[in-house]
Protein backbone atom coordinates (compact mmCIF):
# COMPACT_ATOMS: atom_id res chain seq x y z
CA UNK A 1 0.00 0.00 0.00
CA UNK A 2 2.80 2.39 0.89
CA UNK A 3 4.54 1.88 -2.47
CA UNK A 4 1.33 2.73 -4.38
CA UNK A 5 0.89 5.95 -2.47
CA UNK A 6 4.51 6.85 -3.07
CA UNK A 7 4.18 6.06 -6.76
CA UNK A 8 1.04 8.22 -7.02
CA UNK A 9 2.85 11.10 -5.28
CA UNK A 10 5.81 10.80 -7.62
CA UNK A 11 3.51 10.83 -10.65
CA UNK A 12 1.68 13.93 -9.37
CA UNK A 13 5.00 15.66 -8.69
CA UNK A 14 6.20 14.86 -12.22
CA UNK A 15 2.99 16.24 -13.74
CA UNK A 16 3.29 19.39 -11.66
CA UNK A 17 6.94 19.84 -12.67
CA UNK A 18 6.04 19.34 -16.33
CA UNK A 19 3.27 21.95 -16.09
CA UNK A 20 5.61 24.47 -14.48
CA UNK A 21 8.36 24.02 -17.06
CA UNK A 22 6.05 24.10 -20.09
CA UNK A 23 6.61 27.81 -20.48
CA UNK A 24 9.92 28.45 -18.87
CA UNK A 25 11.63 31.81 -19.16
CA UNK A 26 13.43 30.77 -22.37
CA UNK A 27 10.44 29.06 -24.05
CA UNK A 28 9.13 30.77 -27.20
CA UNK A 29 6.34 28.30 -28.03
CA UNK A 30 2.77 29.44 -28.62
CA UNK A 31 0.22 28.42 -25.99
CA UNK A 32 -1.87 25.46 -27.16
CA UNK A 33 -5.10 27.39 -26.60
CA UNK A 34 -3.92 30.44 -28.62
CA UNK A 35 -3.04 29.53 -32.18
CA UNK A 36 -1.03 32.16 -34.04
CA UNK A 37 -2.69 34.35 -36.65
CA UNK A 38 -0.75 35.16 -39.81
CA UNK A 39 -1.78 37.56 -42.56
CA UNK A 40 0.43 35.84 -45.15
CA UNK A 41 2.02 32.41 -45.61
CA UNK A 42 5.49 33.99 -45.48
CA UNK A 43 4.83 34.95 -41.84
CA UNK A 44 3.89 31.39 -40.97
CA UNK A 45 7.06 30.13 -42.70
CA UNK A 46 9.17 32.55 -40.67
CA UNK A 47 7.53 31.45 -37.42
CA UNK A 48 7.93 27.73 -38.20
CA UNK A 49 11.60 28.26 -39.07
CA UNK A 50 12.47 29.46 -35.58
CA UNK A 51 13.17 26.76 -32.98
CA UNK A 52 12.40 27.05 -29.29
CA UNK A 53 15.62 26.81 -27.23
CA UNK A 54 13.77 24.67 -24.67
CA UNK A 55 11.49 22.43 -26.77
CA UNK A 56 13.09 22.46 -30.22
CA UNK A 57 10.84 22.60 -33.26
CA UNK A 58 7.82 24.82 -32.75
CA UNK A 59 4.80 23.35 -34.44
CA UNK A 60 1.21 24.41 -34.64
CA UNK A 61 -1.85 23.50 -36.56
CA UNK A 62 -1.55 24.34 -40.27
CA UNK A 63 -4.42 26.44 -41.51
CA UNK A 64 -4.65 26.59 -45.28
CA UNK A 65 -4.24 30.21 -46.17
CA UNK A 66 -6.70 31.52 -48.69
CA UNK A 67 -6.96 35.25 -48.16
CA UNK A 68 -6.90 37.59 -45.18
CA UNK A 69 -8.32 41.03 -46.01
CA UNK A 70 -6.07 44.04 -45.51
CA UNK A 71 -8.29 45.60 -42.83
CA UNK A 72 -7.89 42.44 -40.73
CA UNK A 73 -4.11 42.29 -41.30
CA UNK A 74 -3.87 45.91 -40.15
CA UNK A 75 -5.38 44.99 -36.78
CA UNK A 76 -2.54 42.55 -35.99
CA UNK A 77 -0.81 44.87 -33.46
CA UNK A 78 -4.10 45.53 -31.66
CA UNK A 79 -4.89 41.80 -31.59
CA UNK A 80 -1.40 41.05 -30.28
CA UNK A 81 -1.88 43.38 -27.31
CA UNK A 82 -4.91 41.31 -26.18
CA UNK A 83 -3.02 37.99 -26.20
CA UNK A 84 -1.28 36.28 -23.29
CA UNK A 85 2.29 37.11 -22.32
CA UNK A 86 3.48 33.74 -23.66
CA UNK A 87 1.81 34.39 -27.03
CA UNK A 88 3.42 37.84 -27.21
CA UNK A 89 6.81 36.35 -26.33
CA UNK A 90 6.42 33.73 -29.08
CA UNK A 91 5.35 36.38 -31.59
CA UNK A 92 8.18 38.77 -30.71
CA UNK A 93 10.74 35.96 -31.02
CA UNK A 94 9.62 35.34 -34.61
CA UNK A 95 8.98 38.97 -35.51
CA UNK A 96 11.39 41.20 -33.55
CA UNK A 97 10.33 44.80 -32.88
CA UNK A 98 13.36 46.22 -34.74
CA UNK A 99 12.02 44.66 -37.99
CA UNK A 100 8.26 44.39 -37.54
CA UNK A 101 5.54 45.42 -38.12
CA UNK A 102 6.22 45.37 -41.82
CA UNK A 103 4.69 47.83 -44.23
CA UNK A 104 2.70 46.35 -47.11
CA UNK A 105 3.59 47.45 -50.64
CA UNK A 106 1.47 46.44 -53.61
CA UNK A 107 2.91 46.58 -57.12
CA UNK A 108 0.99 47.48 -60.28
CA UNK A 109 0.72 43.80 -61.27
CA UNK A 110 -0.81 42.81 -57.92
CA UNK A 111 2.17 41.44 -56.01
CA UNK A 112 2.31 42.30 -52.33
CA UNK A 113 5.65 42.79 -50.60
CA UNK A 114 6.32 43.27 -46.92
CA UNK A 115 8.94 45.96 -46.30
CA UNK A 116 10.65 45.40 -42.96
CA UNK A 117 11.95 48.25 -40.81
CA UNK A 118 15.51 47.64 -42.10
CA UNK A 119 14.35 47.98 -45.73
CA UNK A 120 14.26 44.25 -46.57
CA UNK A 121 11.42 43.32 -48.92
CA UNK A 122 9.71 39.93 -48.67
CA UNK A 123 7.31 38.63 -51.32
CA UNK A 124 4.08 37.98 -49.44
CA UNK A 125 1.64 37.42 -52.29
CA UNK A 126 2.30 36.65 -55.95
CA UNK A 127 0.41 38.38 -58.74
CA UNK A 128 -2.80 36.63 -59.74
CA UNK A 129 -1.90 36.63 -63.44
CA UNK A 130 1.35 34.81 -62.61
CA UNK A 131 -0.66 32.08 -60.84
CA UNK A 132 -2.90 31.73 -63.89
CA UNK A 133 0.08 31.43 -66.23
CA UNK A 134 1.75 28.79 -64.09
CA UNK A 135 -1.27 26.50 -64.45
CA UNK A 136 -2.49 26.74 -60.87
CA UNK A 137 -5.96 27.80 -62.00
CA UNK A 138 -8.36 25.59 -63.94
CA UNK A 139 -8.31 26.46 -67.63
CA UNK A 140 -11.49 26.87 -69.67
CA UNK A 141 -10.74 23.74 -71.74
CA UNK A 142 -10.58 21.65 -68.57
CA UNK A 143 -14.15 22.61 -67.74
CA UNK A 144 -15.60 21.27 -71.02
Amino acid sequence: MHSRTLLARVQRAEQLAKAKTKFSRDCICWPENELPFFGFDIEREIAVGLECPVHGKRSFWRVYHLYIPKWLREKQQERLSRRSQQYQKAWNASFPAELWPAEEEQTANGEIFLRLQDGTRLLACEARSKNLLSGRAVSGSALR
